[in-house]
């Protein structure tokens, strides 16, 4: 077999078969693991995300400390830049009495991001009873 394999292929086809082979290899390689471009991971930097105030007993009133924080986002690029308004920078005060508080802020994002801080990740909350 060996005999009639190499009577058939000379060198230089045995040689062009291994390129071709070494070259569909690095193609499957390349091809899963390395991202498509509109699945390009990005970063994105919201500037002066409200904070909104959710659990706010009836009649109480609220001030914040401060009212707007940055939040800084990664993901794939398509996802940030349709979405970069859908991000929200929630405190939640109704567990909390009245008098002043440091309430560690919830940011909801768009699905697929991976990666979000808000700066300052707190906020300083005075709750006001009626």
């Amino acid at each position: 077999m060996r005999a009639w394999l190499a009577a058939r292929f000379s060198e230089r086809t045995w040689l062009f078969l291994l390129s071709l082979g070494i070259a569909i290899a690095m193609w499957f390689y390349v091809g899963t693991t390395t991202a498509p471009p509109d699945q390009a991971t990005a970063s994105l930097l919201a500037r002066n995300v409200d904070v909104i105030i959710v659990g706010l007993a009836r009649g109480w009133t609220v001030t914040v400390d401060p009212a707007a924080v940055d939040v800084e986002m990664r993901g794939p690029a398509t996802i940030l830049t349709a979405r970069s308004t859908d991000v929200r920078a929630i405190a939640d005060v109704s567990a909390l009495v009245p008098g002043v508080h440091q309430v560690t802020l919830r940011i909801q994002f768009p699905r697929g991001v991976t990666t979000v801080r808000a700066t300052p990740p707190a906020v300083q909350v005075t709750l006001v009873r009626p």
